[in-house]
């Protein structure tokens, strides 16, 4: 099952694109503030990552860069 990697502050936003994406077969992961949806990008590797880019503790900006500079995340794609 491919897993999609949600990281988004509002709570409200995760759930909905949660419940859309589950009831798509995708399994779904969340982070709500930007250094715990760096890592569990890096723990987890999913299909896809989902970047807000307002977020507290990192920026989007900031995690989009992190990944593509590391050898283990740089091919999963993220949609800002």
């Amino acid at each position: 099952m491919k897993s999609i990697l949600i990281v988004e502050d509002e709570k409200d936003i995760v759930d909905l694109l949660s419940y859309h994406l589950s009831q798509s077969g995708f399994s779904v992961i969340t982070a709500l503030d930007g250094p715990s949806g760096l890592e569990r990008a890096k723990k987890e590797r999913p299909s896809l990552v989902i970047l807000d880019l307002i977020l507290p503790g990192m920026d989007g900006k900031d995690i989009c860069r992190a990944l593509k500079s590391n050898p283990l995340t740089q091919s999963i794609p993220i949609l800002m």
